[in-house]
């Protein structure tokens, strides 16, 4: 299982997860926030089994590939 951390808010108001470690990026498709949403916000309505595969980069479009990994909350 890969664990990845909150990275931030994309262009399009996807929270964007990053594995720790690798260049690997997840985010939720579903779920939106605005660009100054703080991470316990996001983490509030966000788990694993909506995150899916986005690429190496914060802004690349995702792939939609479902994942298995585990967030790690840092607040």
């Amino acid at each position: 299982m890969l664990k990845v951390k909150f990275e931030g808010i994309d262009d399009w108001n996807r929270p964007v997860f990053r594995h720790i470690g690798k260049d690997d990026r997840f985010c939720a498709l579903d779920k939106l926030f605005p660009y100054e949403a703080p991470e316990s916000e996001v983490l509030e309505q966000v788990d694993e089994s909506d995150l899916v595969y986005k690429g190496s980069k914060f802004q690349s479009e995702p792939m939609g590939t479902s994942c298995n990994v585990e967030i790690i909350r840092t607040v």
